[in-house]
């Protein structure tokens, strides 16, 4: 919910960010990917338009590759299925369906160094270039932004 809510956020206040959580997705106005193993969750991938996921626009440093351009803001994989490929998974998979919805091009905003895993929620450099994304600048200490093209695109100048 971080990257969807204006202003403060209180990570510890679950059962409204999961009530807010579902509200917006019933509306329509949340993305995502769904990683199973089985019939267990075990991850997700969180993406969408600018409009969706706007806090990134404050972040000091960034500047935008596309106006259009959609977001990859938050990946999880469930401790016991890390390390296996998931998050590659579920990044691919979440391209393929922006890519389907039109997109033309996609950001991510990687970390790098050495980080707990839950650190990790935006991903690595490592993984987004697995998956074909490039570096396109710095946003920040450690952080990047990464992009890929979907289609017939050209950054702006």
């Amino acid at each position: 919910m971080f990257y969807h809510r204006p202003g403060k956020f209180d990570p510890k206040a679950y059962d409204a960010n999961r009530e807010a959580k579902r509200r917006i997705t019933s509306e329509g106005k949340a993305h995502g990917t769904i990683v199973f193993c089985g019939v267990d969750p075990v991850g997700w991938c969180q993406f969408g338009p600018k409009e969706e996921l706007a806090r990134i626009d404050r972040k000091r440093g960034y500047k935008p590759i596309s106006p259009d351009a959609w977001r990859v803001t938050c990946l999880f994989i469930a401790p016991g299925h890390r390390r296996s490929g998931l998050a590659a998974y579920a990044v691919r998979e979440s391209v393929r369906t922006m890519k389907k919805a039109g997109v033309r091009a996609v950001e991510a905003y990687p970390v790098e160094g050495e980080r707990s895993a839950t650190l990790l929620w935006s991903g690595t450099p490592r993984l987004f270039e697995k998956v074909g994304f490039d570096r396109a600048g710095a946003l920040g200490k450690g952080s990047w932004i990464y992009t890929l093209r979907t289609r017939s695109w050209r950054p702006e100048r």
